[in-house]
């Protein structure tokens, strides 16, 4: 992020904070897919045309994410969520529009890539390694990440002889192994078993407390209550609103109600309401 001069942010009230820095900067990114033939295309690369269907999962989106903050972002099913984490990740990338990091992410997910032909042991060491860890670190990571799991003598059997539970358990424990600047999670992760409840939980609390930035997309606004000060709600790949946890999530909650109802007319007029009182950031780099 060498080039980020300085950036001024908008928050969901209309007002402006100035900002010296940033961890990450999105500004004015677009995603959009060309479909056909059950092949997804960024559209930078092909063509729409005759049998070819225009997906614009993402439109010019913008946000200022400081050292430290918190951002949890909301929204139903292909709104965009995880178009976004995944563009901020580096996993893709954007149609138009410029990302911007301090550090490399690192997108934590529920399962690693594990090998069930292969042992606890060497799927450790290889999922480590996918997570972007050093071969010595990831070598030190397999007692600890053994003996949290208390699986015994079964991390040296292969994982097809695991139950669903260890199998989880072992891929949680890799997950959370990581030390990410800017930590980014696509829904919750679980162990898979309730016994260890209380140990995933504490362990997690540390992932989160050792990152610089969290990102974390989530269907439960609880979760995202309880782990970011700053919520971002994505509608229909736009982002509607930016601000205060304790803000926007009422905003969602009222909304919500009023889904619930058999008449939508208010509920899409509240969400036109809540729009309308969005303000982008103006990033402005020299």
């Amino acid at each position: 992020m060498s080039d980020l001069h300085k950036t001024d942010q908008a928050g969901a009230d209309g007002a402006v904070d100035y900002v010296e820095e940033a961890n990450v900067v999105v500004q004015n990114v677009s995603k959009r897919y060309v479909i056909s033939q059950s092949r997804s295309d960024d559209a930078r690369t092909v063509r729409a045309g005759k049998n070819k269907m225009v997906v614009d999962a993402l439109t010019d989106a913008s946000l200022v994410a400081a050292p430290g903050e918190s951002v949890g972002i909301i929204g139903l099913n292909g709104s965009g969520k995880s178009t976004l984490l995944n563009l901020i990740a580096g996993g893709e990338s954007p149609t138009s529009g410029k990302i911007l990091v301090r550090s490399q992410p690192m997108l934590m997910g529920v399962s690693p890539a594990l090998q069930k032909s292969l042992s606890g042991e060497t799927n450790i060491y290889l999922g480590c390694l996918a997570l972007g860890m050093k071969p010595d670190e990831a070598r030190a990571q397999i007692p600890l990440i053994a003996e949290w799991t208390e699986l015994g003598d079964a991390i040296k059997r292969p994982m097809s002889t695991y139950s669903s539970g260890m199998s989880s358990r072992l891929g949680f424990a890799i997950s959370t192994a990581v030390k990410p600047d800017i930590l980014l999670i696509d829904e919750a992760l679980s162990t898979g078993d309730a016994a260890f409840g209380a140990k995933a939980k504490a362990r997690m609390a540390e992932v989160l407390e050792r990152a610089g930035n969290l990102f974390l997309v989530s269907h439960s606004i609880g979760q995202v209550e309880k782990n970011c000060k700053r919520c971002i709600w994505i509608s229909k790949g736009h982002i509607i609103a930016d601000g205060p946890t304790d803000v926007v999530s009422p905003q969602y909650h009222e909304w919500a109600r009023l889904m619930g109802k058999d008449n939508k007319d208010p509920a899409h007029e509240y969400l036109q309401e809540v729009t309308a009182a969005y303000r982008a950031p103006n990033v402005v780099f020299g």
